[in-house]
């Protein structure tokens, strides 16, 4: 089975960082809002999100999946000039990881349009193993 390209496997682990951030500001939302979701949901919604696009972009190859999770990303940063208040009002430990969260969602998605990486969607995870040519 041949392996991921490096920006597929960095793209994961950044996944897996904009979780743990996503995750980190729950309490402090839910601590802000204690009427909006019962926390529980609030960290599945947080965690599930990043899972589902993990999942479909660094293990199935979807392409889909990848033009959606750009586009999300994109139309978050405008969202997070516009609700800057919202961003602010919990604390300056919830804007730091919100941010730290955004910045880490704009890397990942410079890693998805890496031309590695793109190639592994379009042949649908499929990369040639080369091994064999200088035997």
């Amino acid at each position: 089975m041949p392996s991921r390209p490096t920006s597929i496997r960095i793209f994961g682990a950044l996944m897996l960082a904009q979780g743990l951030t996503a995750l980190a500001t729950v309490p402090l939302t839910y601590a802000q809002e204690p009427g909006s979701l019962p926390m529980v949901l609030m960290a599945m919604y947080a965690v599930g999100y990043y899972l589902c696009f993990w999942y479909m972009i660094a293990r199935r190859a979807n392409a889909i999946a990848l033009w959606f999770y750009v586009g999300l990303a994109l139309l978050d940063l405008p969202m997070t000039i516009v609700f800057w208040e919202e961003y602010a009002a919990p604390g300056t430990l919830h804007l730091a990881l919100s941010l730290a969260n955004l910045a880490l969602e704009l890397a990942s998605v410079a890693l998805l349009l890496c031309t590695d990486a793109l190639a592994w969607v379009r042949a649908r995870g499929q990369v040639p193993d080369h091994r064999d040519i200088f035997r």
